[in-house]
């Protein structure tokens, strides 16, 4: 026993597919891992499904989104590239896919022309601190974190929520650098990874769009019980708690002994064909590898989880 709860299991995930070294970027990127503090050659983060079979990531300091087929070629290709640092993804109901942008804002990226449109850009005329990440809820709204250099000594980082009339209401404004997001599966509540508190807050939504009480929690991508996934960078794996915040399992790649501190595991979604539903799959972020684990419960809706506790 460890405190009041069972020692969660330990559940090994497979991997899936890796970028080929061919498809790395070859030109000069300003983006730098703070580890580090020079580019590295490739950084997926922002994963995401389509009901076809395909799997998309971003490549941030190269400005590029990567669809890999998932079901049919088992192969990677590149489906846009543009002048910005994408950092999250998310699927709307139209096809598009959302894109939060640290450089250019929130953009629209059509996968089936790799076009891509500013969303919104400014916010009374005024440039966002950098989006994170997004996601859409039933009704359409799309919630995304304006993170930028925010933390501790810094705690000024926003959740915006953007209704479908373009009304933008700030529902956070003191968020020590607020990353990844996913909603309940009855959409009462908003979970937000704030990565330098090391910490996960839920905000209850009421019905005029507004918050109150919000918590420290856990987070971020759930099933359709309510099982939460946190995505852990420094530890390099997935943690499961149950709704209640109990412990539930621990999901780590193969060889995973030495894996902590190699490997960036920063984000996880759910399958959204009827194949591969019950499939969490999951990204090291700098190893350029997309991992699965099977998992025994669905996702209720396609919802994903970003850099939660630590990270970039």
């Amino acid at each position: 026993m460890s405190g009041f709860y069972p020692v969660p299991p330990t559940l090994t995930a497979r991997l899936v597919a890796k970028v080929p070294s061919e498809l790395y970027a070859q030109r000069e990127t300003e983006w730098l891992l703070p580890s580090t503090l020079k580019p590295p050659p490739i950084f997926l983060e922002g994963i995401t499904t389509d009901t076809n079979g395909n799997l998309y990531v971003v490549d941030v300091p190269y400005g590029r989104v990567l669809k890999l087929d998932l079901h049919g070629s088992g192969q990677f290709s590149v489906v846009a590239e543009w002048d910005g640092e994408p950092n999250g993804l998310a699927l709307s109901d139209d096809g598009t896919l959302g894109v939060a942008d640290y450089k250019q804002g929130v953009l629209r990226l059509d996968p089936a022309d790799g076009k891509v449109t500013p969303l919104l850009t400014r916010r009374n005329l005024e440039r966002f601190k950098g989006p994170n990440d997004l996601i859409y809820a039933k009704n359409g709204d799309m919630y995304f974190t304006d993170q930028g250099q925010t933390g501790l000594t810094d705690p000024t980082g926003h959740v915006y929520r953007l209704g479908p009339t373009g009304k933008l209401d700030a529902l956070i404004t003191n968020g020590p650098s607020p990353n990844g997001l996913v909603l309940s599966p009855d959409e009462k509540f908003l979970y937000v990874a704030m990565t330098r508190d090391n910490s996960v807050w839920r905000c209850p939504l009421h019905p005029d769009g507004t918050t109150t009480k919000v918590v420290r929690f856990y987070g971020l991508t759930v099933d359709s019980l309510g099982n939460l996934f946190i995505c852990h960078p420094g530890l390099s794996c997935v943690f499961v708690v149950e709704p209640t915040g109990i412990p539930k399992a621990r999901i780590v790649m193969p060889g995973a002994g030495g894996a902590a501190g190699k490997a960036h595991v920063t984000n996880c979604i759910f399958g959204s064909t009827a194949a591969d539903a019950q499939t969490l799959y999951f990204v090291d972020s700098s190893g350029a590898g997309i991992y699965a684990v099977d998992w025994d419960a669905p996702a209720g809706t396609p919802l994903r989880a970003s850099n939660v506790t630590t990270g970039p």
